[in-house]
């Protein structure tokens, strides 16, 4: 029977190279060519940026969702051998895996490390209060603070922004709100103050760059009306991403 587990990685890059989005990108299809299950996206999650904060730009860590009939330690033991390949030497990989949501203390935990600085040690000790997979693999181990949140907010489903998804790279220019959908899963298209879902009919400007935010586990697309009747446009500008 097929379940969804979370897999997330952290600080796997160095300045000048690939980034760690691009990192579980890349994961997530090897794990699917490899028959270990479905992917279900790729999200992006902003931790805090800030004195005594090691990172390469801006503090993001990646998770996916992958809905699977394979083992835990299948996939761990994937995953460990797929970023013993990949990672950038010189970064300080962090990995973590979830089959079921996270406890409470670590939600606080990922949340507290998006506004200020948070320790290792206390991501390591969550971990084993909690028995979670998370693993530090190499360098100063600092990753597993970063994988530990970004697997725990997107099981928690509203935070990030999907940065792997089909299709959403795909949409570019001017589109409806119903073509849209049609040729990415996303789950909804809804204007910005309300929240109400969009007319199919109505135009949505990409402004070619299509990043879903997870919001109540789902896909959702925030849009504002443009001062042309009946044309929307895509919120969540353009910023740095893996």
């Amino acid at each position: 029977m097929a379940t969804t587990v979370i897999i997330a990685v952290d600080d796997t890059d160095m300045p000048g190279t690939r980034g760690t989005g691009r990192l579980a990108r890349e994961l997530g299809a090897a794990l699917e060519a490899a028959g270990k299950g479905r992917l279900a996206g790729v999200t992006r999650h902003q931790f805090h940026v800030g004195p005594g904060v090691p990172m390469t730009s801006h503090n993001s860590a990646a998770a996916l969702a992958l809905d699977t009939s394979s083992s835990l330690d299948d996939l761990e033991a994937f995953a460990r051998a797929f970023m013993s390949r990949e990672f950038i030497e010189g970064s300080d990989p962090g990995l973590a895996l979830l089959d079921g949501p996270a406890p409470q203390p670590v939600i606080a935990f990922a949340r507290r490390a998006q506004r200020e600085l948070v320790t290792r040690i206390e991501a390591e000790q969550l971990a084993e209060r909690y028995a979670l997979r998370v693993r530090g693999l190499g360098g100063t181990r600092d990753g597993v603070i970063g994988a530990m949140s970004a697997a725990a907010l997107r099981w928690d489903g509203n935070d990030g922004r999907f940065v792997g998804l089909p299709a959403i790279r795909d949409l570019l220019g001017r589109v409806t709100v119903g073509e849209a959908m049609a040729r990415a899963p996303i789950a909804a298209i809804v204007e910005e103050t309300t929240a109400r879902p969009l007319d199919p009919a109505a135009i949505l400007d990409t402004g070619d760059w299509v990043r879903p935010r997870l919001v109540g586990g789902r896909a959702v697309v925030v849009a504002r009306p443009t001062t042309t009747p009946g044309v929307w446009i895509n919120v969540d500008h353009r910023t740095h991403e893996d």
